[in-house]
């Protein structure tokens, strides 16, 4: 068996026994196939590719000098017949969904020797992080391969960092590369590249020799300073934990449950679930079993303003959300900062298991055709989710909706949303109801609310049973379950209103955001 098939099978690309039974067709004419689409102008991406060291023909060994394209993209013959409904052997985003250890192990059948023989198990990719997630070879510059560029692109995930190594944010464009202190490719802390490097990341500021006859540097960390000769020593045996901000410094990755949180709701635009998950820079990730948090937590204020570019006053919106028991029933108390004009609160909920709502929130049941959006055609549709759809609205393909016993499935499953919506009036109106292929209203709403504005504040109060319903989902202990919040003031109906980013919850939750007392 080659090597690299060899290599593919032990990284899951080829996860089950047909694809071994079954040889996938290469493109007829290899790489001018590809060139014949994809070579669009000069802003195209292939250009970059060929002119970089994995476009070398004349060199043995890269992928152009072997099957092209396809030797990273796998057989795409397919593909190249209907290239708008059948996806590549393998793709790199931002369209077509293939898994990272597929992405990953087309880059670790060449890499897994040199740079990337300690991939498997290494951090990031054990957080689903795939090559592609940092590397770019259709680019004329691979950012992370260049020491300037790093910071940039680790800073999208690590944004602790981007005020710089001390905190020291005037002089952040003075720091030295993040691969000077760290390994991204295996699961090593600092001290192995610094051990390897001589500390050569502190040293790019930090000069010894001077230090030894500055006054301000005391005899003993000067004595101190002298065994950094050896050359089993690094920085980090003494000054450890100083080079970064603190964990205070941005919001947690992995939260603390508790029962009240302050909740920043933003302004979204025209961010719907098709433009998330194939233009958005983030979609692949986002298909692969990221969340929107995993990103973006921390960030809701300056995503708000960004996208209402000064068009949507306020960009964004703080509440203060609570949660807490009260026979058999959960309790969910709302407050904020608002003119008793204010329209109305929504909350929208699904089971852990269902992936739309677990990784976008409220964005899973906002798309391109409902009202206001990119492509309303005046069709007046309500929220939905895209598991009801066999097919969706496209130029000459009318939409599908999946049968009565297919939603039924899905149902059964926990695939479906349920919607809490508050009227802000008082006495209140409340309604809760199914989300999947439209919103079904309970004919008697499962949940109670009151709503009650006074000196400049809303107080929202909501009660729902914690045992599962007939028409709804379980909030009994045990079950994680994802929350999504949102707002519609006096002046923005429609998508013009404030939403939360995706937030989890479990009433004896450890690390969601919210739990029960």
């Amino acid at each position: 068996m080659p090597a690299r098939l060899l290599i593919l099978i032990l990284l899951g690309a080829l996860n089950s026994p047909d694809a071994l039974a079954t040889e996938r067709e290469y493109a007829a004419q290899g790489p001018q196939t590809c060139i014949g689409c994809h070579d669009f102008g000069e802003a195209s991406p292939v250009h970059p590719l060929l002119q970089g060291a994995h476009g070398a023909s004349d060199h043995a060994g890269t992928p152009m000098a072997e099957r092209g394209c396809e030797e990273c993209h796998g057989p795409s013959a397919a593909h190249s017949r209907a290239p708008t409904q059948v996806a590549p052997g393998v793709s790199f985003g931002p369209r077509w969904i293939t898994t990272a250890a597929e992405q990953d192990a087309q880059c670790v059948a060449c890499h897994g020797d040199d740079v990337a023989r300690h991939w498997q198990g290494a951090h990031h990719q054990q957080q689903e992080l795939s090559c592609v997630t940092c590397h770019d070879i259709h680019s004329a510059r691979d950012q992370v391969l260049k020491p300037p560029g790093q910071a940039e692109v680790c800073t999208l995930c690590h944004k602790e960092q981007k005020s710089g190594i001390h905190g020291l944010s005037e002089r952040a464009h003075f720091n030295p590369a993040c691969s000077s202190c760290h390994s991204p490719h295996d699961d090593q802390g600092p001290h192995g590249p610094m051990l390897a490097n001589r500390s050569e990341g502190c040293a790019s500021c930090h000069n010894l020799v001077s230090m030894a006859s500055d006054p301000a540097v005391s005899s003993k960390a000067n004595s101190y300073h002298k065994v950094m000769a050896k050359a089993d020593r690094t920085c980090l045996d003494c000054h450890v934990g100083i080079a970064h901000v603190t964990a205070q410094g941005v919001a947690p990755l992995i939260t603390e449950a508790s029962n009240t949180r302050e909740v920043t709701l933003f302004y979204p635009g025209q961010s719907d679930s098709e433009w998330l998950l194939s233009e958005h820079p983030g979609s692949q990730p986002l298909r692969q079993g990221s969340s929107c948090q995993q990103c973006h937590r921390g960030e809701e204020t300056a995503m708000g303003s960004a996208l209402a570019a000064g068009g949507f006053a306020p960009a964004s919106r703080d509440i203060r959300v609570r949660f807490s028991a009260d026979a058999g029933s959960l309790v969910v108390d709302i407050d904020w900062s608002g003119t008793v004009e204010e329209q109305d609160l929504a909350l929208m909920w699904g089971d852990s298991g269902n992936d739309e709502l677990a990784r976008a929130g409220c964005f899973a049941a906002c798309h391109s055709d409902m009202p206001g959006m990119t492509r309303d055609r005046g069709q007046q549709l309500d929220k939905y989710l895209l598991a009801s759809r066999l097919q969706q609205r496209q130029i000459g393909r009318p939409p599908i909706v999946r049968d009565a016993s297919e939603l039924a499935a899905l149902r059964e499953q926990g695939n479906f949303g349920e919607l809490w919506r508050i009227k802000l009036q008082d006495p209140a109106e409340v309604q809760s109801g199914v989300l999947l292929a439209g919103i079904e209203w309970h004919p008697a709403a499962l949940v109670q609310g009151t709503a009650r504005h006074r000196n400049g504040r809303w107080r929202v109060t909501l009660r729902r049973p914690l045992q599962p319903a007939a028409e709804g989902l379980s909030f009994a202990p045990g079950r994680e379950l994802t929350l999504g919040i949102a707002l519609h003031g006096p002046d923005n109906p429609g998508g013009k209103h404030w939403i939360s980013l995706p937030l989890t919850f479990a009433t004896d939750g450890i690390n969601t955001d919210f739990r029960v007392n």
